[in-house]
């Protein structure tokens, strides 16, 4: 189905090339002379434990370039605030956190393209933080580390089962039918979280959105996906899962820590709250690569992330990268060490973050803390970094998450949800004149 296009060639990508703001911080006009000393750019985040710091320790390191750190309150009103100076025209920062998915910043008018200020500095960054900056292979966002994911899985219950751990998904589907036999639960799938579906389906090749020329492709449906969702179907069909809401953190972590739960998917910044919270089972987990799909032609990690942008009228997107190389440095990222607890940031977006992998390793949590901290790494070498969500991520996500809902309480089988969602996101596109076609 097409359809006119009208809000994509005036809000999006088109909009890119020829909105420009006057008042960019940091911007000047072509007719007036070169301005003295450096160029000054406000950056806006919501980083209130080192992003002052981190800017203080960059303008000191060098004079081309001086950053202003805007600390926002949250995300929530980092995109309040952008959002109101871009319709004022007035105010608007040459660096913004990235509040959103990329397409979205897109497709508002609101990132302009920088591949010429990105591509001299492509060696500093892993594939997966350059994959994650682009959109239909040119960069709107700076290179953004996604986390990758990887399994732990508690080795006492293992143990006690007598199990090996799986390397594939289908075996993770068969390990869970031995450990149900024993009364423990191989993962939990929350009713409220579709983050697994999507993870699998990334790590299984699928494409939900693409561009074609002028219109979108949507694809809930395509082979990767429907794959992901018979592993989903089968552990739920079997229960083999539990389903522990995310929104009761303290009852989580306990059934976490009980025993009762043999393994779970997870990235490395949610090691801290494992460490803290579940103190009975401390010492029992071991990290190993998240499972591939039996047939997979090389290992692959899903993950993704939400880049920060330049915006539309900043004139300024070389020295944007003139700080964005800088915190890939041994120096930048030595700036942003937490100077009350000593810790440091773990940056996903370089090639190898080894030297920093031990920050991030949670004392006494692992049986073996050398190999998390190798399985961690690993995970970033592999990461994918992209997978598209489109133009109305904002309006389909909560579909998915009321479809997968239904999904994983048995009202409803997996593929229905998303025949479901790609139907939801049909009627979006046509009520708001964005072109696509349905992929087959």
């Amino acid at each position: 189905m097409r359809i006119d296009r009208t809000r994509w060639v005036t809000t999006g990508v088109a909009a890119v090339a020829t909105v420009v703001l006057t008042a960019c911080s940091g911007g000047g006009t072509a007719t007036n002379p070169e301005p003295e000393g450096p160029v000054t750019i406000e950056v806006w985040g919501w980083n209130a434990e080192t992003g002052r710091q981190i800017a203080e320790a960059f303008n000191a390191a060098q004079g081309e370039v001086k950053v202003t750190y805007v600390l926002q309150a949250s995300n929530t009103a980092t995109q309040t605030n952008f959002q109101n100076a871009f319709a004022a025209g007035s105010g608007v920062p040459c660096l913004v956190q990235g509040f959103g998915p990329l397409t979205t910043m897109v497709v508002n008018g609101w990132a302009q393209d920088i591949t010429k200020a990105v591509k001299p500095s492509e060696s500093l960054y892993s594939k997966g933080a350059l994959a994650a900056a682009q959109v239909n292979g040119s960069y709107y966002g700076v290179p953004s580390g996604s986390d990758g994911q990887f399994l732990i899985y508690n080795t006492a219950t293992f143990k006690k089962a007598g199990l090996e751990v799986p390397t594939t998904w289908e075996e993770f589907v068969e390990t869970g039918k031995a450990l149900k036999k024993q009364g423990v639960d191989i993962a939990n799938l929350a009713g409220e979280d579709p983050s697994t579906l999507m993870n699998l389906a990334q790590q299984a090749g699928a494409e939900w959105f693409a561009i074609d020329g002028d219109r979108w492709v949507v694809n809930f449906l395509d082979e990767g996906t429907l794959k992901a969702a018979r592993i989903m179907q089968e552990l739920a069909d079997n229960d083999l899962v539990s389903n522990q809401t995310y929104q009761d953190k303290p009852a989580l972590y306990t059934y976490f820590d009980s025993g009762n739960m043999a393994s779970t998917t997870t990235q490395w910044w949610s090691l801290g709250g494992y460490q803290t919270n579940m103190k009975k089972s401390a010492g029992d987990w071991a990290a190993t690569a998240i499972p591939q799909f039996e047939g997979a032609a090389q290992p692959v990690t899903p993950g993704r992330t939400q880049p920060a942008f330049v915006p539309v009228g900043c004139e300024n997107p070389e020295a944007v990268m003139t700080y964005v190389d800088w915190l890939a440095s041994k120096e930048g990222i030595e700036a942003g060490r937490n100077k009350e607890t000593g810790a440091v940031g773990f940056p996903t977006q370089i090639p190898d973050p080894s030297a920093y992998v031990a920050d991030v390793v949670p004392d006494g949590f692992f049986a073996d803390e050398a190999q998390a901290a190798k399985v961690i790494v690993d995970a970033q070498a592999h990461v994918i970094g992209k997978f598209e969500l489109g133009p109305d991520y904002d309006a389909w996500f909560p579909e998915l998450q009321d479809q997968w809902g239904k999904a994983v309480a048995g009202e409803q089988t997996f593929e229905e949800a998303l025949r479901a969602v790609q139907k939801f996101v049909a009627a979006d596109l046509d009520g708001k004149g964005i072109s696509y076609t349905l992929g087959s």
